[in-house]
């Protein structure tokens, strides 16, 4: 089983907007174990999960370039300590030549495997002419940029800039760059589902898709999984992804073998990642 959505950084770098909604959820979260590749491991081992894509995460859009390569190079670090976990890189997108170059740099370098884009943290459109220079490259190399997509519970963030509208442009327009709709669109289903019939390059996470309400806790992926099985038919798009530690991959696993879908859903999502990555070379 892999996890294509995990994240880990530097506690005492982390801004107060992240720290304060761990709080408010009652996750005492903040010991550096937690964000290392060992604490992530250890999680992954109760989960039953076997490899982990974990992403570097720009959580501000003031972030210059050289503060972004400081999270990229602590992820890359933690990443390096076990076979069973790859990076993605983040980059700047507004700051255009150094952007280009800090991509490069950790793709063809330090080996990361994609590159992770959060619109709504780093505010900027997906389909901002900044970020084309940066498709271009991904495309050149077929490594997969994964979006957040979606809103985010975090209300120091505006969630206008993660809409579903948004990716039909870039997968138009870059139909050899691997896509992952990060959190499949965060309820927005039937766009979902048409961006994957549509475009053979697209793919979504399943990540976060629960209900905060424990009787209805899998009703979203429930519907998340007919839908696309509706609008899309086949679903070897759909991928497996917790989003930790935002959300527990444990949790996220019980409700993956909890969902009635018609098919065996955790099968299936096995299955879809494994090939997925196989076919883009992360592991």
């Amino acid at each position: 089983m892999i996890d294509i959505h995990t994240h880990l950084w530097n506690p005492e770098t982390i801004p107060e907007s992240i720290r304060s909604y761990f709080e408010e959820q009652g996750k005492k979260r903040f010991q550096s174990r937690f964000y290392t590749a060992e604490g992530l491991l250890e999680r992954m081992d109760a989960a039953g999960i076997e490899k982990a894509v974990v992403l570097a995460l720009a959580y501000d859009s003031s972030l210059t370039s050289d503060e972004i390569e400081q999270i990229n190079d602590y992820v890359v670090k933690e990443t390096g300590k076990s076979s069973r976990l790859e990076a993605f890189c983040t980059v700047a997108p507004r700051d255009v030549e150094k952007a280009a170059d800090t991509l490069r740099k950790y793709i063809e370098v330090s080996g990361c495997k994609g590159l992770k884009l959060h619109g709504n943290m780093q505010e900027i459109f997906p389909n901002d002419p900044a970020c084309y220079p940066l498709y271009r490259i991904m495309e050149h190399y077929r490594k997969p940029v994964l979006f957040h997509t979606g809103g985010i519970g975090l209300r120091a963030y505006k969630d206008k800039y993660s809409g579903l509208e948004y990716f039909d442009d870039i997968a138009c327009d870059f139909p050899d760059m691997p896509i992952i709709l990060g959190h499949a669109g965060r309820f927005e289903y039937e766009k979902m589902a048409v961006i994957l019939r549509k475009h053979k390059n697209c793919y979504a996470d399943i990540s976060t898709n629960f209900s905060r309400k424990s009787a209805l806790a899998v009703k979203p992926l429930e519907r998340l999984v007919r839908t696309v099985e509706e609008w899309a038919g086949p679903t070897e798009q759909l991928l497996l992804g917790s989003d930790f530690p935002f959300y527990s991959q444990a949790k996220t696993m019980k409700y993956v073998n909890d969902a009635d879908t018609g098919e065996d859903l955790r099968n299936m999502l096995e299955r879809n990642t494994e090939i997925f990555c196989e076919k883009y070379k992360i592991f």
